[in-house]
């Protein structure tokens, strides 16, 4: 047996990974709520999408919790969760032109990796 093998701890370390998003992202989310036009994310993207964001956001860290019993609700909240990264990595990217040293974009881009694992895993 290989020492340094710790394959036997994935399973505990994907259930620390999905709660840590799934906190990450209802935080994210409540903290959004309520919507007041002019602020926040209001200044920077359509009134629509900001709902949408907050949406996606509670309901993608739902999901993953939820996910521990369907794996259906871990894809969808895995799948929300990346589409709202996407766009928060172009937001973070466009202004730089530069993803490694753009302000802030190294974050996003790891959740949605993040919650990839969970969209991908078999």
């Amino acid at each position: 047996m290989n020492r340094f093998d710790f394959s036997h701890l994935r399973g505990i370390v994907l259930l620390l990974m999905r709660i840590l998003l799934a906190v990450i992202f209802l935080k994210a989310g409540l903290n959004k709520w309520p919507v007041i036009d002019g602020e926040g994310l209001t200044k920077a993207l359509p009134l629509f999408l900001v709902y949408l964001v907050v949406i996606f956001e509670v309901l993608g860290g739902l999901f993953m919790i939820i996910g521990l019993k369907s794996e259906m609700l871990t894809k969808l909240g895995a799948a929300m969760i990346a589409i709202v990264m996407v766009g928060a990595a172009y937001m973070h990217y466009v202004p730089w032109g530069d993803p490694f040293l753009s302000k802030n974009v190294l974050y996003p881009l790891s959740l949605m990796l993040i919650s990839l694992i969970f969209l991908t895993e078999e």
